[in-house]
């Protein structure tokens, strides 16, 4: 499910609600790049990659993680 952004441009968002966003949107990045392309062969789509688990990675920390979907294995399914 992509997140609607432009919805929420100029909105004052609480903590909890930034959280879901950016989860839905680094989530979005991540199944697009899924199949983009083999670890090497694109070091841009790669580093791309890279930094939307490791923000993902962050936000499980969160309590509230898993009660919004955040309840997997985020190198397991979204290999690096």
């Amino acid at each position: 499910m992509e997140p609607d952004r432009e919805e929420d441009v100029g909105q004052l968002l609480s903590a909890e609600e930034v959280l879901i966003l950016l989860k839905e949107l680094l989530i979005s990045y991540l199944e697009e790049l899924k199949d983009a392309c083999e670890p090497g062969e694109n070091s841009f789509l790669y580093g791309e990659q890279t930094a939307y688990t490791e923000c993902l990675e962050y936000i499980r920390l969160w309590d509230r993680a898993a009660e919004h979907g955040l309840d997997f294995d985020i190198e397991e399914r979204y290999p690096l």
